[in-house]
């Protein structure tokens, strides 16, 4: 992109920047450090000393993602590392611990006030919440907006001589900031094992809610459990079964949007698992007639 190295191995990523023309501003403890020299992120202590930021993930650092996008004369990389197995959240929630966390290094080619250095930490949140939502993830029942462990560094080049006032969601910067966040953060997240399609299970989708594989082999009927975890595990439900499940978790969120009322929600979602899953089952709330449908779907099949 410009003037700096980016290189990975197994013990840290690291950037080089051949200047000291580079501003950081972090979401740590550090804040805002001008005339960087390197980036490390691993495993070691965060901390800034003598030209060196280095930044601790607890993951892999093989498992980085990088995404670079440009509109003329300016270009915008991300790299990710973002492991979404667990520790995520939803803002405005009771707070939360958890093993899953986000890294985020947004290099600008570009000089940007104090300001716009800020809001292109914001944008890249939104792109962060935005791949949550794209890969149907979910925490406590709801739709995450980011990770308990989730840090953005954003950087700036001082010695460009391009210089950009806004980077919200109306300017091109903002456009290059989302769409490279969302790019780096779903294709390192597939690294750590995290993708839309291998979330395509029903089991899968539902896990997220709360209902592993024991509670829905209580709502299976089933006499057998060890067979039925075989087919929870190793079965291939149809299409029309996914997408009847999607559906209905959908009409669950819209429910709890306020933008439907429960009860009609309620029965959709039973048309939806009569049609798709051919279960006509009412529980005690939508989740609870999602989940059984589903457990008694798979002890059938």
């Amino acid at each position: 992109m410009g003037s700096e190295i980016i290189q990975r191995n197994i013990d840290e990523l690291s950037i080089f920047f051949s200047d000291s023309d580079h501003d950081i501003l972090t979401s740590t403890e550090i804040g805002l450090v001008e005339g960087v020299k390197y980036i490390h992120a691993g495993n070691g202590e965060t901390s800034y000393r003598d030209g060196n930021l280095y930044v601790h993930i607890d993951g892999d650092p093989t498992k980085f993602s990088i995404s670079e996008l440009s509109y003329g004369s300016t270009f915008v990389t991300a790299i990710a590392f973002a492991d979404l197995n667990g520790g995520l959240i939803r803002a405005g929630e009771e707070a939360g611990i958890g093993q899953g966390e986000i890294l985020l290094i947004l290099l600008i080619d570009s000089n940007l006030p104090d300001s716009a250095m800020a809001r292109a930490g914001i944008t890249a949140t939104e792109g962060i919440t935005a791949s949550l939502q794209d890969l149907g993830l979910a925490y406590s029942s709801l739709i995450p907006s980011g990770a308990v462990k989730q840090n953005i560094l954003v950087i700036r080049d001082r010695g460009s001589r391009m210089y950009l006032r806004g980077a919200g969601k109306h300017t091109k910067l903002g456009e290059l900031i989302g769409r490279s966040t969302i790019e780096a953060v779903k294709a390192s997240a597939a690294e750590n094992g995290v993708t839309i399609v291998n979330r395509m299970n029903l089991l899968g989708m539902l896990e997220p809610y709360g209902y592993d594989q024991e509670k829905l082999y209580n709502l299976s009927g089933s006499q057998d459990m060890s067979l039925f975890l075989v087919k929870v595990i190793a079965g291939n439900p149809k299409p029309s079964a996914i997408g009847a499940v999607s559906a209905a978790l959908h009409i669950y969120h819209e429910v709890q949007w306020g933008l439907l009322e429960e009860e009609i929600g309620l029965k959709v979602v039973r048309r939806l698992m009569r049609s798709g899953l051919l279960q006509d089952v009412s529980g005690m709330s939508i989740l609870d007639t999602i989940a059984t449908a589903v457990a008694r779907y798979v002890a059938e099949n």
